[in-house]
């Protein structure tokens, strides 16, 4: 087999992919640097050129970049380990396709966006294994707080992106892209690191910011069983109350509240032959904000226009995951299986029952208490990828996933069930032509089957040429609790409820892309992709029980309600490059071009929200000694529509805040930075 896959130009070994924006301090950071034990093994994992060239997300074997059926990025550890990142949006900010400062959740975490496409459409993998959950447990624009839940720096090996769907391995969420955290693997050696890092705002009425992080691997018996610890601890300071023009100080405030986070993790393997791998990996992800002056949400009995009721909200937030896995790798002797089993439960702590939540129109027996919101995935994943003949490569496998959601509010806990199978197949056509197509079917227990195909070739022109592109059909199935007959949650500081739609279809997407990269192996590359994504029966607010009646109307007159749009597209251009303008410089460039239109029973309805029509990055690096680098980045991100659809259409509190700010402007941030290595282990 080894012999098949080196004429393909992949390795012998085949294996798996196993709002903070407009109010942000000026920080000096104080970067104390990487403090390192002797690595030993665990520090020659590889070469940092070869981790850049070769990636496994795209296909689902390891193979090198420029041949990876998708317009895929990679973000190695040398980088990840330079920089100051505090989540997972953080890192992929420079990324081309990617806008991560669109959305700032209330907690002031960043939202994914690839390719103009919300970051509902971005699935996060942890070496393969699915991180988006089903059911919505952070109801309320509190869904950046899960870009927390990764794993260490010091623990990361690269982070892999892909823009575009990849639906046909992956299955829901991945219509926009795919990011790929890949962990480093178990050594041999003993070995690990030990990062400390400190950000202190030049502006004191900042909260500053400390964070520890460290990871540890070895073995406790040699060629049969190995270890790895992993943790960080981050602490950012509270930020003073930011004032209106008029000198009032509102309660709901973008300026970040104190918070603390933590994860921790373990990883036990055991090789009992060559041929076979056993992994156990658990992982404790904590975190939690302050809310004592209401700056998330109205506390009760404290905030809000009537003290007498309950809001939703206690004086904290918390965010907690606790994920389970166990998985197999043979490698048989016509190729290689591996087989997981994850089980992640997440929850938030800190929300009760509303005064005004009534269900079926009644008083909610638990006003002031506890609301519980817990959900629970349990993903099954199998995958045989193995030659066929001189010129195939075949990968087959399935999925089963099933996902429960708690929500006090409601008056029954809900489930579903999602079971899938795939096969794709790399077929080699010329020696520098490679075809892969391939198709999944997923079987959702509420709405039946949906099939997702793609077809995707890249043309070596040359060593140094490449031409790649390719269509492909992207799922995304309506979240769990889109989809309850009743009451599904509640928004408006407490005041609005919004119901469930059971008549919700999954939303499809016809996605396709034509790219042309350039690399001359010596320090110059450069890309360009065009996209277009075509987006049918979009799921979008906009349903309302006051003008069209639906079953959970019934109990609740007033209620609001999730709808299928008739269409959305969204389509661009993305550039970038990497210059060595000379031996000590490097220059990294990229630039999104983004356009967007709704349409609505067959008419063109304006633009959809917070999608940039032009995003760039550029960063100018200067290795000035062996052990000192320098430099300095640039951002841009060009205006932006504040709500979907025309802003003539607008109605309500939407339009008046339309009237009085308009779009969200554009605007230019500069960061300046370097490293220091002080000694081999500092």
């Amino acid at each position: 087999m080894s012999k098949i896959l080196a004429a393909r130009r992949l390795r012998a070994r085949v294996r798996g992919a196993s709002g903070a924006a407009l109010y942000q301090p000026k920080p000096l950071l104080l970067a104390l640097g990487l403090v390192a034990l002797p690595l030993g093994a665990a520090a020659q994992d590889a070469e940092p050129t070869r981790l850049q060239e070769m990636v496994v997300t795209a296909s689902g074997f390891e193979q090198e970049l420029k041949d990876a059926p998708a317009s895929i990025s990679v973000i190695t550890r040398e980088e990840l380990q330079t920089r100051h990142y505090r989540d997972l949006a953080e890192a992929l900010q420079n990324v081309e396709g990617i806008d991560v400062r669109g959305a700032t959740g209330k907690t002031g975490g960043l939202n994914i966006s690839i390719r103009g496409m919300p970051s509902d459409y971005t699935l996060i993998l942890i070496d393969g294994r699915r991180q988006n959950v089903a059911g919505d447990v952070t109801p309320n624009g509190f869904g950046d707080a899960l870009t927390s839940f990764m794993p260490p720096i010091s623990a990361i090996e690269r982070i892999e992106v892909i823009r575009g769907p990849m639906s046909t391995l992956y299955g829901s969420d991945a219509m926009g892209g795919v990011v790929n955290i890949i962990t480093r693997k178990v050594a041999k050696q003993w070995g690990g690191s030990i990062g400390l890092e400190a950000g202190v705002p030049e502006d004191k009425d900042w909260g500053s910011t400390q964070k520890i992080n460290f990871f540890a691997t070895g073995p406790l018996k040699e060629d049969l069983l190995g270890l790895q610890l992993r943790g960080s601890f981050f602490h950012r300071g509270e930020s003073e109350l930011i004032s209106a023009p008029d000198g009032t100080t509102a309660a709901r405030n973008p300026a970040p509240v104190e918070s603390r986070q933590h994860s921790l993790g373990a990883r036990l393997t055991l090789t009992p032959t060559k041929a076979h791998d056993l992994w156990l990996d658990v992982e404790q992800n904590r975190t939690w904000y302050n809310n004592d002056e209401c700056q998330l949400g109205n506390v009760d009995y404290q905030c809000g226009n009537n003290l007498a009721n309950a809001n939703g909200y206690r004086d904290y937030l918390r965010f907690n995951r606790d994920q389970y896995a166990i998985g197999h790798t043979s490698r048989l002797g016509f190729g290689v299986l591996e087989s997981s089993l994850m089980r992640s439960v997440t929850e938030t702590l800190g929300r009760t029952i509303p005064t005004d939540a009534r269900p079926g129109g009644n008083a909610h027996p638990d006003v002031g208490k506890a609301r519980k919101l817990e959900t629970t995935n349990t993903v099954f994943d199998t995958k045989l990828v193995a030659p066929l003949g001189e010129r195939h490569v075949a990968t087959v496998g399935g999925q089963w996933w099933d996902a429960k959601l708690e929500d006090g509010l409601l008056p029954e806990n809900h489930s579903q069930t999602i079971w899938s199978v795939f096969a794709e197949d790399e077929w080699r056509i010329l020696n520098n032509l490679a075809l892969t197509v391939g198709a999944r079917y997923d079987h959702h227990d509420a709405f039946g089957g949906e099939v997702s195909p793609r077809a995707y070739l890249v043309w070596n022109a040359s060593d140094t040429w490449t031409v790649k592109g390719g269509v492909a059909k992207g799922f995304r199935a309506p979240r769990l609790n889109q989809l309850i007959d009743g009451i599904s949650g509640i928004s408006g500081q407490g005041t609005n409820i919004t119901i469930g739609n059971p008549n919700l279809k999954p939303e499809t997407s016809t996605n396709t892309e034509l790219g042309v990269l350039y690399d001359d192996r010596r320090g110059f590359n450069a890309s360009v992709t065009a996209f277009h994504n075509k987006i049918k029966d979009k799921i979008a607010s906009g349903g309302d029980c006051t003008v069209n009646w639906i079953s959970g109307c019934a109990a609740n007159p007033t209620a609001t309600y999730s709808i299928n749009n008739d269409e959305a597209k969204t389509w661009g251009v993305e550039f970038a490059t990497r210059i060595r303008l000379a031996k000590a410089w490097t220059l990294n460039l990229n630039y999104t071009w983004t356009d967007s239109e709704l349409i609505t029973d067959g008419r063109k309805n304006g633009k959809l929200s917070d999608t940039a029509e032009h995003v760039a990055n550029a960063q100018l690096r200067w290795d000035a000694t062996e052990k000192l680098a320098l430099w300095v980045r640039g951002e841009y991100r060009g205006e932006s529509r504040r709500f979907d659809g025309d802003p003539k259409n607008l109605t309500g509190n939407n339009r008046l805040e339309y009237e009085q700010i308009g779009d969200i402007k554009a605007y230019t941030l500069f960061h300046l930075g370097g490293s220091y290595k002080v000694s081999k282990d500092v």
